[in-house]
């Protein structure tokens, strides 16, 4: 036995996220989403209820895209509603892929809650005696030059009191539908480098991995916490790939890995607490600044870990090149190497 040996290794990416028309009509996709849609209601009682055809699939929709709506509606996360997935009460949409739903459907949202501000800010002003263009719509109420009024007020009166509004007043009402297209629709790019320190047992085969840094890129991050769910979501997945998951056929094309006995799934002690930082470069074309980040901590690391095997185990010249590195196929490689090693030896004498 040599021991463990320790190695370091690094990757970066680039990730193309929230890809637009000009993108998939290009490569020629069949189908190609250039836009998506999102309705936003305020409820009798002054909450908010918002729609959007993509799915949120453990990414956090349900408090993002609410935090979106805060930002311009004023209205609390806890009084927002989303309804989402079904394209049968909602707004069409190609659904919840390719890191796109908080650039499109963030978007969407956005620019669905800025037309019912300004429908908010016309019945406000009514209320107020006062003219639209002397009012201003914040934090969730109507100001004028002699007071405010709030959206519960606001919406209490459209559903219930409509005697007190004049017949022309916001005749659209208070629920929009609204469709949004990045001024660019290129795609997002997200950036992040991972490194990480390893030890290898060349006898065993076994992978222990010391540390994690991820460093990542995802323009203005609308909720940091979700994000680091995600890259370290990601992170898990991307130990599986690297390490341990494996769906094997024999030469009859019968698959070999049938359960979780067979098909292994890196646990709690096989993925670190990684330390993450995060830099922002916002995004010129979207809203907020905001880019796609759902494939981020997935992408990275089968190539930094590769890397730190590689650079642990070259010195015994081996050098593994498929995935997953199993504790088998690594001890392969280390008694290969040390077969070439033995039979040099032998031809130099």
């Amino acid at each position: 036995s040599v021991g463990r040996r320790v190695g370091l290794g690094l990757s970066i990416y680039c990730e193309q996220a929230a890809h637009g028309t000009s993108v998939y009509s290009g490569w020629g996709i069949p189908m190609v989403p250039g836009h998506e849609q999102a309705g936003a209601r305020l409820t009798p009682d002054g909450g908010l209820e918002l729609r959007i055809g993509a799915h949120s699939h453990g990414q956090g929709l349900e408090t993002t895209l609410a935090q979106v709506a805060h930002e311009i509606l004023g209205v609390p996360v806890a009084r927002t509603r989303l309804v989402h997935g079904d394209t049968a009460m909602t707004p069409y949409s190609t659904g919840s892929w390719g890191s796109r739903v908080m650039v499109m459907a963030g978007g969407a949202v956005a620019t669905a809650c800025r037309e019912l501000a300004d429908r908010a800010l016309a019945i406000g002003a009514h209320l107020l005696q006062a003219e639209p263009v002397n009012c201003r719509f914040a934090a969730g109420r109507v100001i004028g030059p002699t007071g405010d009024v709030s959206l519960e007020e606001i919406a209490r009166t459209w559903y219930r009191r409509p005697q007190d509004l004049a017949p022309d007043v916001n005749p659209g009402g208070l629920e929009v539908t609204a469709g949004y297209k990045p001024q660019r629709d290129s795609g997002t790019f997200s950036y992040a480098a991972h490194a990480v320190v390893v030890a290898v047992d060349p006898d065993l085969g076994a992978v222990e991995i010391l540390d994690y840094v991820i460093v990542e890129d995802g323009g203005v991050l609308v909720n940091p916490l979700v994000v680091d769910g995600q890259i370290c979501g990601g992170l898990a997945q991307g130990i599986g790939t690297a390490l341990y998951e494996e769906m094997a056929f024999d030469d009859r094309g019968q698959p070999l890995a049938t359960t979780f006995a067979d098909y292994l799934l890196p646990g709690a002690a096989e993925v670190p607490d990684p330390r993450i930082d995060h830099m922002e470069t916002p995004s010129p074309y979207t809203q907020f600044g905001v880019k796609g980040i759902g494939e981020g901590g997935a992408i990275a690391p089968p190539a930094a870990l590769a890397n730190a095997i590689n650079d642990a185990l070259g010195p015994l010249g081996v050098e593994m090149l498929r995935s997953p590195m199993s504790q088998r196929r690594i001890v392969e490689a280390v008694l290969a190497a040390r077969h070439r090693t033995a039979v040099g030896a032998r031809a130099a004498a």
